[in-house]
């Protein structure tokens, strides 16, 4: 399947993601713990087809742990596929590991040999970061479990290493990485992957779809040859301009993200800063903070009398799934936003332009989704697809205001209602260097404003400002330092739409995960 009907897909695997969440949940809870095809319990042979049980393709999900051996609590979570070959007839095999985490790609190979003399085998690992085979952890399978040791320095410190394959069925199995710096008294697990068989039938397909797609032929006359496919680790993203990151930080980072930017519309440029912060409290589960100023340069009025706080968002994100490279699935998450009316937005006199908020409580439910293609010269391009609702209570008002209320007006305010919808990719250039596109969609609903004048004749006033639609568009340009800290630049343009005033608002954002 090319990288066009993909994105045709990705939206209805967003739906279908939501509707199966439910599903997926109830068989995590009734696992198949049937113990057949398990080689181990086997007695009688010589050991050297005690790890057959692992050939084949099989989906993995890990957790490994952030700083081995110093207290740390912080797991990262990181899903992706391991497929098992078998060499000399049972006597090796070979693991190709590639899993994807919320900011970061593993690549590893294991090269598993079997010593007919001492009947272990011995479990030697490489990753493509490093490039070199580790130390090789040395032991073999009993009673339907498997361990293996080794002695090796990790921070200037002498420690063992343990490996065990344990709770093998003929569709699952555990395997776990301990360090113990006590000489064995006490262990701290650090790697921790759970294996589950992609059905033979499915990965036989999708190897006929990998060969199909690499082979020429008269409809794919020259496609990209595998080496030149981009890994997914070698493209570093800070996010486009606009739409919110679906995926959540792992639990005890966090993410700093200061916007500054110049909204100019016709008579008014409107300088303001928004920021990010975030923490991950846990793997899936992140909170975080908007707080945003302003400054309001007016040609034929009364500028703002100094930079003003605007309205305080606080947000909390749930992350329902995880993208990774070998299945459809994209990333999809939930997003809560709470705006308090933090900033001033009545009785502002002959300064209109020191308003920087609306007046009322703002409720924001979102739902964020992003996915990964790689396009037909091996790059990747990546999409995000938020939607959003969000709902104000009533702001009562007095004098002159961002509602264009006279100066002895009395009264409130309702905001309407106001749905989003936000497209947006992400080209990578280079490992550094990435194009990006928003393309946004905005309803907003009437805004009524009901209350009194005395000065005026008759003193009641009733306004409604009409509904409003908005089409918008923010190409930027990314530059990355590392996986955790960029840069972008970019400008949202609105020229389209209904009872919405033209503005190009240009930006420059920094992003910082720690």
């Amino acid at each position: 399947m090319n990288a066009h009907e993909n994105i045709r897909t990705y939206f209805l695997l967003c739906v279908l993601a939501l509707v199966l969440q439910p599903l997926h949940l109830h068989a995590q809870k009734n696992p198949n713990a049937s113990p057949t095809n398990n080689p181990q319990t086997t007695t009688g042979h010589d050991h050297q087809h005690d790890i057959d049980f692992e050939i084949g393709t099989w989906h993995t999900h890990l957790k490994r742990l952030q700083h081995p051996l110093t207290g740390s609590t912080t797991w990262i979570e990181f899903d992706g596929t391991s497929v098992i070959s078998k060499i000399w007839n049972g006597r090796a095999n070979l693991v190709e590991l590639e899993v994807d985490g919320p900011t970061s790609h593993i690549e590893g190979l294991s090269l598993r040999l079997y010593n007919p003399q001492s009947h272990q085998w011995s479990l030697n690992f490489a990753s493509s970061a490093q490039g070199s085979m580790s130390i090789p952890t040395v032991g073999e399978f009993k009673n339907g479990r498997g361990e293996f040791y080794d002695q090796e320095t990790f921070n200037n410190r002498t420690i063992l290493v343990r490996n065990v394959f344990e709770d093998i069925t003929a569709n699952s199995y555990r395997f776990e990485q301990s360090f113990s710096d006590d000489g064995g008294k006490t262990w701290e697990v650090n790697w921790i992957a759970v294996d589950t068989r992609i059905p033979e039938a499915q990965s036989s397909q999708q190897n006929k779809n990998d060969n199909s797609a690499a082979a020429p032929s008269a409809e794919n006359p020259s496609p990209p040859l595998q080496r030149d496919r981009q890994q997914l680790g070698e493209a570093w993203w800070t996010g486009p301009m606009l739409a919110n990151n679906a995926s959540t930080l792992p639990r005890g980072h966090f993410l700093l993200e200061p916007y500054l930017y110049d909204e100019i519309s016709p008579h008014t440029n409107g300088f303001g800063s928004l920021t990010y912060v975030e923490y991950g409290l846990a793997n899936r589960f992140t909170i975080g903070l908007i707080p945003t100023f302003g400054y309001n340069k007016v040609n034929d009025a009364l500028s703002s009398s100094g930079v003003g706080l605007g309205d305080v968002t606080v947000l909390a994100q749930y992350r329902l799934t995880q993208f990774h490279e070998r299945h459809k699935l994209p990333t999809i998450s939930f997003m809560l936003q709470q705006t308090f009316p933090s900033g001033k937005y009545d009785q502002l006199a002959s300064r209109p332009s020191n308003g920087f908020g609306a007046g009322s409580y703002t409720t924001t439910l979102a739902l964020n989704s992003q996915t990964y293609f790689w396009m037909p010269n091996g790059r990747i391009l990546g999409m995000r697809l938020n939607a959003t609702q969000s709902l104000s209570t009533y702001a009562n008002v007095a004098g002159v205001s961002v509602y264009n209320t006279p100066t002895g007006f009395q009264g409130h305010a309702k905001p309407g209602a106001s749905t989003f919808v936000d497209a947006a990719w992400e080209y990578s250039l280079t490992r550094n260097w990435v194009l990006a596109l928003d393309a946004t969609y905005r309803h907003t609903n009437d805004t009524r404003i009901t209350g009194e004048d005395p000065t005026q004749s008759p003193p009641n006033i009733q306004l409604n400002t009409g509904s409003s639609d908005a089409i918008g568009f923010a190409p930027a340009l990314e530059y990355n330092w590392k996986p955790t800290i960029g840069v972008l630049v970019g400008t949202r343009i609105i020229a389209l739409g209904h009872n919405t005033p033209t503005t190009i608002t240009p930006a420059i954002a920094l992003n910082y995960v720690h």
